[in-house]
């Protein structure tokens, strides 16, 4: 079981790849009891995508919407 990092509205994005600022909009355990956030994106491109990530994909960020 891993522990949870993040809370619902932390501003967070995904440090690798592309590129998804958002905030945590839900957090739940999956049968597995591995902790999954989903991140609604505030980018201007896809404002509003809702998208699944774990724990370590994401880190904390400023909470102003990235241009």
């Amino acid at each position: 079981m891993t522990t949870q990092a993040f809370n619902v509205g932390d501003a967070v994005r995904k440090h690798a790849g592309y590129e998804y600022p958002g905030f945590i909009v839900a957090v739940f355990t999956t049968r597995a009891g591995a902790v999954r956030y989903v991140v609604e994106a505030d980018h201007p491109a896809f404002t509003g995508m809702l998208h699944i990530f774990n724990g370590d994909q994401l880190e904390l960020r400023a909470s102003a919407p990235s241009a």
